[in-house]
């Protein structure tokens, strides 16, 4: 099934959890080398994930299925 064909609260969710896995990554520190500054990027992964929640909560009750993901941080 291409992306497209997916409903939209589906790529929503997945999209979602992505940020949340890169978001999780990036608390852990890097791997190699010295310390880096990632807050700018954390910033703007938060900032994404909070306007596709937003976006999910304004498909209205035609989509709107409970899943794992409401009512949770992004961190």
């Amino acid at each position: 099934m291409s992306e497209s064909d997916k409903p939209l609260r589906q790529q929503i969710d997945e999209a979602m959890a992505a940020i949340r896995h890169q978001l999780e990554r990036l608390s852990e520190g890097p791997t190699m080398g010295g310390p880096s500054d990632d807050r700018s990027v954390i910033a703007d992964l938060e900032a994404e994930y909070l306007a596709l929640k937003e976006a999910r909560v304004g498909l209205g009750s035609h989509d709107c299925a409970l899943d794992e993901f409401d009512d949770e941080n992004p961190n």
